[in-house]
C-alpha cells in the first residue's frame, strides 16, 4: 500500500538545506580537488583516455578526502601536533589519522554524472577492517583497489585529497551560507577547528566550514549517513558555483594553491576536455546500499539493492509521467513553487503539496527515498540534480522539488507569468 506523503515542518526542511553545505566542502576537496591533476602530486599516471573530438570524456574516478593526520600525540598541556604536508602522506611519521572517512566514486557517463558516496564503515571484501583505513594501510592503490573489488568494476584513476586545503577553496568561491537549526558548539583543539553558532542563518568562511565538514555528530545534523547526504547535496551547489564566471575565474587561483594537495593517477589533459562541457553536467547521487554486519560496528554491501539502485540510471523519457506524488518545497522567496505546481499538473504529475519556507541561497535539487526512476524522471524534466537519500526529509513513496533562489533565473519564463492564488 502506498504511503500518504506527510507535512514536514519548516524547521525540519532546514535541517536539509544546511546540510547541503557538508558535500559542498568535499566537492571542493574532490571534484575541484580532481581537477588539481594537472598540478602537482601525481603519481603513478595511467595512460589518457581516447575520446570522441567534440564530446565530453567518459571515465571513473575516486574521489576521497583524506582526514587530518598528527605527528604527534597530544600531552595534557598542548594538543596533537598535525603533520606537515610531507610528513602527512609518510606512514611510519603518522601516529594518528590518514583515514578517508570521505568516498565517492564519480563515473562520468559524458555529461551525465552519477556520485556514489560509500559509508566510512563499508567492510573492506575479504577482511573484518573498514574501507576508510584502505589508505592508511596500502595508501592510494590499495584504496582502489579494495574499492574495485567491493563495487565489482574497474575504476580509472584516483584523487585523494587533503582536507587542510578545503578552507581555502571556500573562500574562493565566495564562503558557504548556512541555517543552523539548532545551537552549535563543536572544538577540536588537535586540529584547531572550533565552530559556535547559534540557530538561525549564517556565512561561514573557509576554515569554519572546514570545522562544520568534520562533525559528525551535532543537534539537527544526525549521523554519518546525514552527513552523506549533506554531501550529495552540496556538490551540486559546487558545480553550480564552480561553472559560473566567479568559479571559472577562482579556478586558477585554486589550483595554485593546491600544489600537493592532491594525489592522483589522473591524466591531466582530460580536465581540458572537461572544461568546455560544465554547463551540461547534471548530477545523480546515491549512497552504496549496506547492511549491518551482527556483532560488529562494519557494514557489508547489499548487492541486490545495488542492482536495483543502479538499474534506472539509464536515460529516462521526457514525455513520461511518473506515478509517485511530488511535493515540492518552495525556498526561490518570489512564490514560484506554486506556479511550478501549474505547470506540473498541466503535464499530468500528481502534485501532493507546496510548501513554502524563507528564500534560501542554496541550490535547486530533487530527491527521493525509494522512488529513484520517478525521481529521475523529474530531475530530467527540470534539469536538476537527482539525490537518493537515507536521512533527508523524504517519505518513501514520494519525489520532493526544492526550489532555492537560483530557480527564479532557472526557470525565467514560469517565474515571469503572473502570481496564482
Amino acid at each position: 500500500m502506498e504511503r500518504t506523503p506527510k507535512s514536514k515542518p519548516k524547521q525540519q526542511w532546514r535541517i536539509w538545506r544546511t546540510v547541503q553545505l557538508t558535500s559542498l566542502m568535499l566537492a571542493a576537496s574532490g571534484l575541484l580537488g580532481f581537477a588539481l591533476m594537472s598540478a602537482q602530486g601525481i603519481t603513478g599516471k595511467r595512460a589518457g583516455l581516447v575520446t570522441a573530438s567534440g564530446e565530453a570524456p567518459s571515465f571513473t574516478v575516486l574521489l576521497a578526502g583524506l582526514e587530518a593526520s598528527y605527528c604527534a600525540w597530544a600531552t595534557p598541556t598542548a594538543p596533537a601536533r598535525k603533520c606537515t604536508p610531507e610528513e602527512a602522506v609518510d606512514r611510519n611519521k603518522v601516529v594518528d589519522g590518514m583515514h578517508t572517512d570521505t568516498i565517492m566514486l564519480a563515473t562520468f557517463n559524458k555529461t551525465n554524472v552519477q556520485i556514489l558516496n560509500i559509508p566510512r564503515d563499508t567492510q573492506a571484501e575479504g577482511t573484518y577492517r573498514k574501507i576508510n583505513s584502505s589508505f592508511k594501510i596500502g595508501g592510494p592503490e590499495q584504496l582502489l583497489g579494495d574499492v574495485e573489488t567491493l563495487i565489482g568494476q574497474r575504476i580509472d584513476y584516483y584523487a585523494i585529497v587533503r582536507l587542510d586545503f578545503v578552507g581555502d577553496v571556500i573562500d574562493r568561491l565566495g564562503g558557504l551560507d548556512v541555517v543552523a537549526p539548532a545551537d552549535v558548539a563543536f572544538d577540536d583543539r588537535a586540529a584547531d577547528l572550533h565552530l559556535h553558532l547559534k540557530a538561525g542563518p549564517h556565512h561561514l568562511n573557509g576554515k569554519d566550514a572546514v570545522a562544520f565538514l568534520r562533525m559528525r555528530k551535532a543537534p539537527g545534523w544526525g549521523d554519518d549517513y546525514g552527513r552523506i547526504d549533506r554531501q550529495k547535496l552540496a556538490i551540486a551547489q559546487l558545480l553550480d558555483k564552480l561553472r559560473s564566471s566567479q568559479g571559472l575565474t577562482a579556478l586558477p587561483g585554486i589550483l595554485s594553491q593546491f600544489n600537493n594537495g592532491v594525489i592522483t593517477n589522473a591524466d591531466p589533459s582530460m580536465i581540458d576536455a572537461m572544461v568546455p562541457f560544465l554547463k551540461s553536467y547534471r548530477l545523480q547521487m546515491a549512497t552504496l546500499p549496506t547492511n549491518e554486519i551482527p556483532g560488529s560496528s562494519n557494514l557489508a554491501v547489499d548487492r541486490a539493492a545495488l542492482d536495483l539502485m543502479n538499474a534506472p540510471t539509464q536515460q529516462v523519457a521526457q514525455s513520461a509521467i511518473p506515478e509517485s506524488p511530488v511535493r515540492i518545497v518552495d525556498g526561490s522567496g518570489t512564490g514560484l513553487g506554486k506556479k511550478l505546481s501549474n505547470y506540473l499538473s498541466q503535464q499530468g504529475y500528481k502534485i501532493s503539496q507546496v510548501e513554502e519556507q524563507t528564500a534560501s541561497s542554496e541550490q535547486s535539487s530533487v530527491a527521493t527515498r525509494n522512488e529513484v526512476s520517478d525521481a529521475e524522471q523529474v530531475s530530467t524534466r527540470l534539469n536538476l540534480p537527482r539525490i537518493q537519500t537515507l536521512r533527508l526529509p523524504v517519505e518513501y513513496g514520494e519525489v520532493v522539488v526544492f526550489l532555492g533562489q537560483d530557480a527564479n533565473s532557472k526557470y525565467a519564463a514560469l517565474a515571469a507569468l503572473p502570481g496564482t492564488e
